[in-house]
């Protein structure tokens, strides 16, 4: 596992990758934040905040999605253990058919994501609310999924490279925060 030492040898790019998601899940944050703050102080004082309830509700699908790459950065996603713990082979080999079938996921979202967020720029559609760009919100399924295909890869390529190291528990992953 890499510490942060290791990081800052590495670089101020590779620190800034490591910690992407977090960053970008940080500022989503504060962004939903402040518009349901807007949407609440329009209530009071009779304002009419059309927008707030509409991007709210893309800030968090975007929050979503980069918090799948996140989940799978620090190895924290979904995993079915009960079967996983059945299945007589070397946990390993269970864990690498799991990442790859995550993996093959990620990619089938990202192309239909892709497609979607296509076709929104050539045809032009806007929200019904505040007349932004459909693209801009459903970008967020092929950049969460994208970011989640590219940690999918660090992480498998990075135990198939130490395949004879101690295996790490479900929770662990050399992207992790130490």
């Amino acid at each position: 596992m890499r510490t942060r030492a290791e990081s800052k040898r590495r670089g101020l790019w590779f620190v800034i990758t490591d910690q992407m998601e977090g960053i970008l899940l940080l500022f989503l944050g504060l962004f939903l934040l402040l518009d349901v703050l807007t949407g609440i102080l329009g209530r009071y004082i009779h304002f009419r905040t059309i927008f707030a309830e509409e991007l709210g509700k893309y800030i968090f699908i975007w929050l979503c999605c980069i918090g799948i790459s996140a989940a799978a950065k620090d190895n924290q996603h979904v995993r079915i253990d009960f079967f996983a713990n059945k299945i007589p082979l070397n946990p390993k080999i269970v864990w690498l058919i799991s990442q790859v079938l995550f993996l093959f996921f990620a990619l089938f979202f990202f192309r239909i994501g892709l497609s979607l967020t296509l076709m929104h720029i050539r045809m032009g559609t806007s929200s019904m609310g505040f007349r932004f760009p459909m693209s801009v919100f459903t970008a967020a399924i092929p950049v969460g999924y994208g970011l989640t295909c590219i940690r999918l890869i660090q992480d498998i390529v990075y135990w198939l490279r130490h395949w004879d190291e101690e295996f790490p528990a479900s929770s662990d992953s050399p992207w992790g925060t130490e």
